[in-house]
């Protein structure tokens, strides 16, 4: 029986959902904002952040058992 949680989702929005940048009127040439870096990378940077977080209450938390642990014998 399939669950009844939600799937999770990407901020991301599909190519046919991006907004276009352009021009507002034909005379003017089309351009794009300049991004220093792009989204994927920044998304990826997150990620990773987020991963050493959750790695450093592992890490936390092995010690706290290990402690405990200890602490009875």
């Amino acid at each position: 029986m399939p669950s009844t949680r939600p799937l999770p989702s990407s901020r991301r929005r599909p190519t046919y959902e991006r907004p276009v940048y352009g021009r507002a009127d034909y005379d003017r040439p089309r351009t794009r904002p300049m991004q220093s870096t792009p989204h994927w990378r920044r998304e990826l940077d997150a990620d990773l952040a987020a991963m050493g977080k959750v790695w450093q209450m592992i890490r936390n938390g092995a010690t706290r058992m290990l402690g405990e642990i200890g602490r009875q014998y």
